[in-house]
């Protein structure tokens, strides 16, 4: 019986590993197509790589800062 279940093992793995060669996105693993669309959707402009890189630190960007009320505004 535990030759059985050791071949069944093997052979689920080969399977696997098949699929995740041809359709990589099917068993969750970021393929050619999905970084293509990643690229795509950021963008060439260098102020989407100067945002990704301070969302990636935690700096807040210039539009962020420049939205947020000012501590030297006083209400009335």
């Amino acid at each position: 019986m535990a030759w059985a279940l050791m071949i069944f093992f093997i052979f689920i793995t080969v399977v696997f590993v098949i699929i995740a060669l041809m359709f990589p996105e099917w068993v969750g693993i970021t393929g050619k197509k999905a970084l293509e669309i990643q690229k795509h959707q950021s963008g060439d402009e260098p102020s989407n790589a100067e945002a990704n890189s301070n969302e990636l630190t935690g700096e807040p960007t210039n539009e962020l800062a420049s939205s947020a009320p000012s501590a030297e505004k006083k209400r009335p």
